[in-house]
């Protein structure tokens, strides 16, 4: 088992407590350990108050509020998530945005392994790691980072549009699709990553839209109901969205 407590026993329940300010954070009460095989390190996720904040404290997996319908915050990803929530505050203290990025894209990779182990479904576990590496790539790359979710917005727009020519005039119009899987090839070791955001994004692209549309909906009615009860309408964006006492929201990405 790869998840253990502090003193080297399974990990067998996570030791967390919610904390009422900012409800959807949690703290975590005991250190957790990671040991990943094929590299041999051992990794270990603080517990709150071993370090200032926001070091011990999580929101899980990080799923934006819309879709939390379709990969909910927590289940067999929770220790994963609070591994992958330290190591990005440790990759965030390095004063080296290269050392930073290095850093990450090997935790981002512990992070897809700690998944499968945990027996997080394969697709499910791929978008999760596809995600976190975009924002990586995002944060630490430059402008290399923007240029390469550029890509992939339009591998998204040539695979939907492949499918929709396909259907409205001829099938040979599906070759198209394979054109961003060409494309990612340039970006050498990160062409998986081009890959796995671009297919899944063209292809659950109605799902997620129908999804965003719902949630959409009942978060307006929310805010109008709110807001004739004399309350705060900011607080409908993310349910119990409030600052923690360090200031922001605390947590990681």
């Amino acid at each position: 088992m790869p998840f253990l407590r502090d003193g080297g026993a399974p990990l067998v329940e996570l030791p967390l407590a919610q904390r009422p300010a900012d409800g959807y954070r949690f703290a975590l009460r005991e250190p957790v350990v990671y040991l990943d095989e094929p590299s041999g390190r051992r990794y270990r996720a603080p517990a709150a108050g071993e370090a200032p904040p926001p070091a011990g404290i999580t929101d899980l997996a990080s799923v934006p509020t819309p879709l939390w319908g379709l990969i909910a915050s927590y289940g067999r990803q929770s220790a994963p998530a609070i591994l992958h929530d330290a190591q990005s505050l440790a990759a965030a203290a390095l004063d080296d945005p290269a050392a930073a990025l290095a850093q990450r894209r090997e935790d981002d990779d512990v992070f897809h392994r700690a998944l499968r182990e945990q027996g997080v479904p394969v697709l499910r576990a791929r978008l999760m790691w596809a995600w976190v590496s975009a924002d990586r790539e995002r944060t630490y790359a430059g402008w290399r980072g923007w240029l390469l979710l550029g890509q992939v917005a339009l591998g998204v727009i040539a695979v939907v549009a492949a499918v929709v020519l396909a259907i409205i005039a001829h099938p040979a119009w599906l070759l198209l699709a394979v054109a961003p899987a060409l494309a990612a090839f340039a970006w050498g070791g990160l062409a998986r990553l081009v890959i796995a955001l671009t297919y899944p994004l063209a292809l659950l692209g109605p799902v997620l839209a129908a999804q965003l549309l719902a949630v959409g909906v009942f978060r307006v009615v929310e805010a109008i109901v709110e807001l004739i009860a004399g309350g705060d309408v900011r607080s409908v964006v993310r349910p119990t969205a409030v600052p923690g006492p360090e200031g922001r929201e605390g947590g990681a990405a």
